[in-house]
């Protein structure tokens, strides 16, 4: 549902950016290789940078979220130690048990999970890959600033080029919230508009954030809304 949602949201926002930008020719589209050649390098250097805090964000949000899953784990043995309550809600030896042994799945089966992702590594690499992007960006610049009456100038920017597909081919490629997290940064370029950024930060959210939220402040409320429900009715 949430997908056919997004899709939906995607294809108003495409089919409203067309209609604002069908007089505007972008650059990437212009006839001239060096400005291709010059946008190219910026943005993919600038979307690998969003795709190594993307997966740093991870690497943070899956330490935090199996820590928490830990600590719940542990309170409810103690509460069947100490034999307490959850407040208004009491549960017998059987549903403390059934809970322990539910937390212990899940951290389990998400531990897994989330170590075969690596996230760490993909970041230290997508930075890796954007310094290395960065370096040659930085050569076609100084090529466009400082060597426009050289000769060999068509020979300079194949050579870049032919560098920037190595570098493309050693590396995963970034997904694209990634490349919107970097139009986010330039906003008034790219032509996003109000809503065009709100957007893009609730698909980060949903795609990036939520599970681990979810996971991590889900049964503490769940166990308020129980309560609550208990003290009202």
């Amino acid at each position: 549902m949430f997908q056919k949602l997004l899709y939906y949201f995607k294809k108003v926002k495409r089919a409203r950016r067309i209609k604002k930008l069908k007089k505007k020719i972008p650059p990437y589209l212009l006839k001239d290789f060096e400005v291709e050649l010059n946008y190219k390098l910026w943005t993919t250097k600038g979307a690998r940078f969003a795709a190594s805090r993307r997966n740093q964000i991870l690497h943070k949000l899956s330490g935090q979220c199996i820590g928490y899953l830990s600590a719940y784990l542990i309170i409810v043995g103690l509460v069947k130690v100490y034999g307490l309550n959850f407040w208004l809600l009491k549960l017998t030896d059987q549903q403390v048990n059934f809970t322990s042994m539910a937390f212990s799945v899940l951290i389990l089966l998400f531990s897994q999970l989330e170590n075969s992702e690596n996230y760490i590594l993909k970041s230290e690499r997508y930075h890796n890959c954007a310094l290395d992007i960065a370096e040659l960006y930085n050569k076609l610049r100084f090529a466009k600033t400082y060597q426009n009456n050289n000769p060999n100038k068509e020979t300079i920017l194949l050579e870049i080029s032919n560098d920037y597909d190595r570098i493309l081919k050693k590396y995963e490629n970034h997904i694209e919230i990634d490349y919107s997290r970097f139009q986010l940064q330039k906003p008034d370029y790219f032509g996003l508009d109000f809503f065009d950024r709100v957007f893009f930060k609730i698909e980060f959210y949903c795609r990036v954030q939520l599970r681990y939220h979810i996971l991590i402040y889900g049964p503490l409320i769940i166990f308020i809304t129980t309560n609550l429900y208990l003290l009202i009715f």
